[in-house]
């Protein structure tokens, strides 16, 4: 009986403490707190050239290669060019202008060409990105530039290196003739022993994320721009027209051997070429010295000075934004910003990209649908020259 009562006592002095315990928390027992549901992470995976999302047969993993296409007027019309991410183009010398396509995917390339001859210029823009230079024949500056940064290991010269082949094209001279597809590039590559293995881990610009509500694009806050005129130089023009449908620049650009303008179109598929951005990068555009003794004269090789960045010009969505863009040394990479220098937020797509000579800031010209652009008199006489050198 007394060991009853003792147990019965420990029993009533346990639930007192206990009670007393629940007072002292507001008389409620505590419940343990619920655990908060892990946020799902966002999976975002953009094509580092367009900001677009990648696609099932993105390449990852694989080195982008940039090659130099023909602009002279007796080359067009171009082949591949509609494939290629980003265009560049840019005054070479006596007045003509010459490409180079971006392409992500080298395996899976349809023909592309007439492939011609690298410039600096072009080089620096491709070597941030650390893609496989793709051309045939260079200048002795070029070289300098490939030399001096090390880049000798990206350097695909047709000269030296097998990747084209010589396509007919009646009634044209042998250097509008050099075309490229996958089979041939992958050939070169596997016989120089090229290091195609190469992972970009961020978008080359700072693209309006794809997943925005507006499938990557924004409302730009300039003014309308429905169609523009960039002058090159007299004769070597390049125009673009807004497509509503399509939210592409649609591209064309001047004869001068037919006198007037022309849709820049790619041969292999009968393509008119659109872009969703249109850059235009004003700058000091300069005649490399040369000294004497070339058979073929004076090549006016064309220095494009990117050591301090510029204005331009953005287009995209049927407006236009003031920009400023910067450069600095060879294996710096080109950027674009607001008139601030914050960051440029670049819609989606592929992209247009134009060095221009500050000479020609003047004649530079856009204007809405309703408008016209009051495009200067084109004086033939002033045609660039058109011998090439390599």
């Amino acid at each position: 009986m007394k060991k009853f009562l003792s147990l019965l006592m420990a029993m009533t002095l346990c639930f007192s403490l206990v009670a007393c315990g629940d007072k002292e928390n507001g008389g409620n027992v505590e419940q343990p707190s619920k655990s908060e549901p892990t946020p799902t992470p966002r999976l975002y995976f953009p094509n580092p050239f367009t900001g677009e999302e990648k696609t099932s047969d993105y390449p990852d993993g694989q080195r982008a290669v940039a090659i130099m296409v023909n602009n002279i007027n007796v080359a067009r019309p171009q082949s591949g060019l509609s494939q290629a991410s980003i265009l560049f183009e840019s005054k070479v010398e006596g007045g003509i202008t010459r490409f180079m396509g971006i392409f992500e995917d080298y395996k899976n390339l349809a023909d592309v060409g007439p492939i011609r001859s690298g410039r600096d210029q072009f080089l620096r823009w491709a070597m941030p990105m650390q893609a496989l230079y793709c051309h045939v024949g260079r200048s002795g500056i070029t070289q300098t530039y490939i030399d001096t940064n090390e880049y000798n290991d990206y350097d695909l010269d047709g000269f030296n290196r097998n990747f084209i082949y010589r396509r007919n094209r009646p009634g044209k001279s042998r250097e509008h003739t050099a075309y490229t597809n996958s089979e041939e590039l992958a050939s070169a590559i596997k016989s120089g022993n090229y290091d195609m293995n190469k992972t970009y881990s961020d978008p080359l610009f700072n693209f309006v994320p794809y997943d925005n509500g507006n499938n990557g694009f924004r409302e730009l806050n300039g003014e309308a721009a429905d169609k523009m005129s960039i002058v090159h130089s007299e004769t070597y023009r390049t125009y673009f027209d807004y497509d509503k449908a399509s939210k592409k620049y649609m591209m064309s650009q001047y004869n001068s051997k037919v006198g007037k303008r022309e849709q820049t179109i790619d041969e292999n598929n009968g393509v008119q070429l659109g872009f969703e951005n249109v850059f235009v990068a004003f700058a000091d555009i300069s005649t490399y010295p040369y000294p004497g003794g070339n058979p073929k004269g004076d090549p006016n090789y064309q220095y494009v000075d990117m050591d301090f960045g510029g204005i331009g010009y953005y287009l995209s969505n049927g407006k236009v934004e003031k920009i400023r863009w910067f450069k600095g040394g060879p294996m710096d990479r080109l950027r674009f910003t607001d008139m601030d220098e914050k960051p440029l937020e670049i819609n989606c797509g592929r992209s247009y990209i134009g060095f221009v000579d500050l000479d020609e800031y003047e004649r530079f010209e856009y204007a809405s649908s309703s408008e016209e652009i009051t495009e200067k008199p084109i004086d033939n006489t002033q045609e660039g020259s058109e011998v090439e050198f390599e």
